[in-house]
């Protein structure tokens, strides 16, 4: 999409030659995109694949969510970080069969995520029916619906039922199912209903694994049904972002006349743009009219009166931050939400506003917070998260509390917080870059599980993007990474996030071990650079315990592992950054793989943040922030 607010001469040149090279392109390439995306591909054990899959040079002819991995023995897909292995493909009859790889051969893989399956593309058939898994619970089953569970043999306690539990024949023991439920986690797997009538008659771990290999069955939506009904190829438009049907008959008639209609509306675009360039120097104001608003975040748009409805005229805050309060409020269809109302501020503009809005509004992630709708009325603006019972991270690392907390549940809020991190920086269709990374931005819900939020400085990284520019970009002292505040440690990108979130880590570890710790190390640790003290409590206890007497080893482990991953994240030098996927494996992998990395070396500013316009001055060289091959 042209960007309204380019200065009129770049805006005039990159629609001229849109209209010369791309639109001409148009009217060649119909029939050739017909022919290679009519022919079927080979992916594995899989012959014949069509839309919505695709690979590598197929681009056109599937639903970008549906991307297959045909390097190994089975056909897999990711849908939401989750792996499905294609089972079967009849596209006579429309129905496709997968299964999800994780519990293929095992009933208790490690830390299943919970996602849901993007039905819009792939529609779950109507004998699919959801399996419910409960993992790592602290309590039992309550044994009045025993009909409808089996044990699994994990190693914690771990249960799968084959029935909704939110029937209103339950209504009895509803307390004690909501006690329950609080004391797992649990992952919800599409099933075939014939499969679960039969486990739910002989409850065996085997007849399970039967069903969970069986896979579940999903149907090509309507839109590739009637295509392929009318001899034209399934495929993807790119630029409208939308399912697109190729058809050989007067395909080259179609492009001329689209190509003309494009035309004349990309010169009235040209003419719009300059009209709202000349109007925005006037009032020195960004103008975002509400058409584009709807076609940049296609959610539930609340008026400023049903926001106040919400909140009960704001009767509840339960956080305040740089750009706006936090209220708790209720939907009309009961479900608790959290409503970020920002006040006007030279430092959050309306782009800040639709960045926050767009980034969120594209992602689907169990640690990103997930957005319900948002308020966009003149002045008025407001954003609706779900809400989350614990608050922030740094409610959390800030009270009394981390000193009796487990390291593991620590442990497991960083991985999260780097699972999210990976899925905004690598599994996203479009790469987004947080650049406000802070205990603050953490939420945390009933089961301590981290979602990422506050996008308010957020950049989205178009894939053929280059150039992003960071004039407006802040952050929060502490955990600003090096580059931003001087180009001499290299260029910005998103290894600024892994920065901030190495400060994060490191926190974490600050937080449950500062009393203990500042008294060992002989000095307080205010009037020391903080990585800096982590290092020499490093040192000081060589390869054995960072925590206190009487922790196990494994707890042991835990840390050390945080504390090396920490120190490798906040490298002055960007490309000594390890990636967020790179950070991920180095979490979950063996600390005996880690190296211990060497002492970042700092010259920190003696004010505590630049002002915008130096800051711009220092980073106006931002050119490779969305390169997919930074080290």
């Amino acid at each position: 999409m042209i960007n309204l607010f380019l200065s009129p001469t770049k805006s005039t040149f990159h629609v001229i030659i849109c209209m010369l090279f791309v639109i001409p392109s148009c009217v060649f390439s119909a029939n050739e995109l017909h022919d290679r995306c009519s022919q079927p591909f080979n992916c594995g054990n899989q012959n014949g694949l069509r839309y919505p899959f695709w690979t590598s040079g197929r681009e056109d002819c599937g639903h970008p969510d549906f991307k297959v991995d045909c390097s190994g023995e089975f056909a897999e897909l990711s849908v939401s970080s989750v792996k499905y292995r294609i089972l079967d493909a009849n596209y006579t009859s429309g129905i496709i069969r997968m299964a999800r790889s994780d519990f293929i051969g095992d009933l208790c893989p490690k830390d299943p995520l919970n996602a849901t399956f993007n039905e819009s593309v792939l529609p779950l058939a109507p004998n699919t029916k959801l399996l419910t898994i409960y993992h790592n619970c602290s309590r039992a089953f309550p044994q009045y619906v025993s009909t409808y569970v089996g044990d699994l043999p994990c190693e914690r306690m771990s249960y799968y039922v084959t029935t909704n539990l939110s029937s209103p024949l339950l209504d009895g023991i509803r307390g004690q199912l909501d006690d329950f439920r609080s004391s797992c986690k649990s992952v919800s797997i599409p099933a075939s209903g014939p499969w679960l009538e039969t486990l739910q008659r002989n409850r065996t771990p085997d007849n399970l694994q039967k069903a969970l290999a069986e896979g579940f069955q999903v149907g090509l939506n309507q839109d590739c049904s009637s295509c392929s009904a009318s001899e034209g190829a399934c495929g993807f438009n790119q630029n409208s972002g939308g399912f697109v049907c190729y058809s050989l008959e007067g395909a080259n008639n179609r492009a001329r006349k689209k190509g003309l209609a494009a035309g004349v509306i990309l010169f009235l675009f040209l003419v719009l743009a300059l009209f709202l360039q000349l109007i925005r120097k006037r009032n020195k104001k960004a103008f975002i009219s509400q058409p584009k608003l709807k076609a940049l975040i296609p959610l539930k748009q609340y008026s400023y009166a049903q926001v106040k409805r919400i909140t009960k005229s704001f009767a509840e805050v339960v956080g305040r931050g740089g750009f706006g309060t936090v209220y708790r409020g209720t939907l009309p269809d009961g479900r608790k939400v959290a409503v970020k109302v920002l006040k006007d501020s030279k430092g959050y503009s309306g782009e800040d506003f639709i960045n926050e809005v767009a980034s969120i509004s594209q992602t689907s992630h169990i640690n990103i917070v997930t957005l319900l709708g948002f308020c966009y009325e003149g002045s008025k603006r407001a954003i609706l998260y779900e809400f989350l019972e614990n608050g922030s991270l740094d409610k959390l690392i800030s009270s009394k509390r981390p000193s009796n907390m487990d390291w593991r549940d620590l442990y497991e809020i960083g991985l999260g917080v780097a699972r999210g991190l990976e899925y905004l920086h690598h599994g996203c269709r479009t790469r987004i870059v947080h650049f406000d990374i802070k205990p603050q931005n953490v939420l945390l819900d009933h089961n301590l599980c981290p979602k990422v939020s506050d996008f308010g400085l957020a950049k989205l990284c178009e894939k053929k993007e280059s150039i992003l520019s960071l004039l407006d970009t802040r952050g929060t002292i502490g955990y600003i990474a090096p580059e931003l505040f001087s180009r001499m440690y290299g260029r910005v990108s998103h290894k600024s996030d892994v920065y901030s979130y190495g400060m994060l880590v490191l926190e974490m570890i600050g937080a449950r071990n500062k009393d203990r710790d500042a008294q060992e190390v002989g000095t307080s640790t205010s009037s020391m650079y903080f990585p800096e003290w982590i290092y020499k409590d490093l040192e000081m206890r060589g390869s054995g315990s960072l925590t206190e007497n009487g922790v196990s080893s494994e707890e042991e482990e835990m840390v050390r592992k945080m504390t090396l991953v920490g120190l490798w994240c906040i490298q002055s030098s960007p490309s000594d950054r390890p990636p967020m996927n790179r950070v991920v494996e180095m979490m979950e992998g063996n600390v005996d793989a880690l190296e211990v990395p060497p002492r970042p070396v700092f010259q920190i500013p003696a004010e505590p943040l630049l002002e915008s316009s130096t800051l711009s001055e220092n980073i106006s060289g931002y050119t490779q922030a969305c390169s997919m091959n930074v080290a």
